[in-house]
């Protein structure tokens, strides 16, 4: 059974290495059409499942990404390391930190080759609010207004925070695209106490926070076609260079965010504490380093 297994696995590869290369971009910037994820490498080569990938990651100059949609990811499932850092670090002009946020946002839209004109404004403002906040987001639409409702902010955010930097930043972008309805924010708690639950995949090496806690959960991105279960930290070991590596080839739109900010002060002691809390005792200036 092992050697058909090894037989089967060869096969697949030796395919995978027939089949066309992918073209290199020139700014280092890709993107994947299958798993959304979008990637800063020096090669067209998937850099969590390398070898084993039948895709290749796509240069943004040969063909564009698609819907703001698949940039949600990183609010929705990776680590809230980032978002919560800029809790910590957003301590006052709370809506003209807001409105620079935005322009950031599109700024980076710009460089990853969205055409801002083929999006949609709605779509692309959750998809700011979601990469910002790190929360689940809803809307209730009607003919006045748009209620962008986020979902247990309070597990990242002050409440009374984040809804003014959202305001500044939603004041900015309904000018810039168009938007008639009056934008507004609010709120739920869905988990309440309940632990979100933080995991690692042994298998390509990513990391994942959301939902409720659970010993082993579907991959997040690739629910239909991973193979690989990533399961709670507690239950896994694995080294701190994994986190680093994913925050070094994710866009760095995290890292504008935060060095923004003109709060200079020293939140190391934070950073600790949050990567305590995914087992990580060590690297804590390599993984500084990609947010800051």
């Amino acid at each position: 059974m092992e050697n058909n297994k090894m037989t089967r696995m060869e096969m697949i590869r030796s395919k995978i290495n027939s089949l066309p290369k992918g073209s290199f971009s020139e700014s280092n910037h890709y993107w994947c059409v299958t798993c959304k994820k979008f990637f800063v490498l020096d090669e067209p080569v998937c850099p969590y499942m390398t070898g084993m990938c039948v895709n290749t990651p796509i240069a943004v100059e040969n063909l564009a990404p698609e819907s703001t949609e698949a940039l949600e990811k990183f609010g929705l499932f990776y680590p809230k390391i980032p978002q919560r850092i800029l809790s910590e670090i957003i301590t006052e002009n709370f809506s003209e930190t807001g409105r620079e946020l935005a322009v950031i946002y599109l700024d980076f839209l710009k460089e990853w080759k969205f055409d801002i004109t083929k999006q949609q404004p709605l779509q692309t403002i959750k998809s700011f609010i979601i990469i910002l906040t790190g929360c689940e987001t809803a809307q209730r639409i009607n003919t006045e207004s748009i209620t962008f409702v986020l979902m247990d902010a309070e597990k990242i955010w002050e409440k009374e925070k984040i809804e003014k930097i959202i305001l500044g930043g939603l004041e900015y972008l309904k000018s810039v695209l168009n938007i008639e309805h009056k934008l507004k924010i609010d709120f739920i708690d869905i988990l309440g106490e309940r632990e979100v639950g933080k995991y690692f995949c042994a298998k390509c090496g990513m990391f994942f926070e959301f939902g409720i806690r659970r010993d082993v959960v579907t991959c997040p991105l690739m629910a239909q076609k991973c193979m690989f279960d990533p399961q709670h930290i507690d239950k896994v070991e694995y080294a701190s260079d994994k986190l680093v590596k994913q925050f070094e080839i994710t866009p760095d739109i995290y890292k504008r965010f935060i060095g923004s900010i003109n709060n200079k002060t020293d939140f190391s002691e934070r950073l600790h504490e949050i990567l305590e809390g995914w087992k990580v005792g060590d690297k804590q200036f390599e993984i500084l380093s990609t947010l800051v």
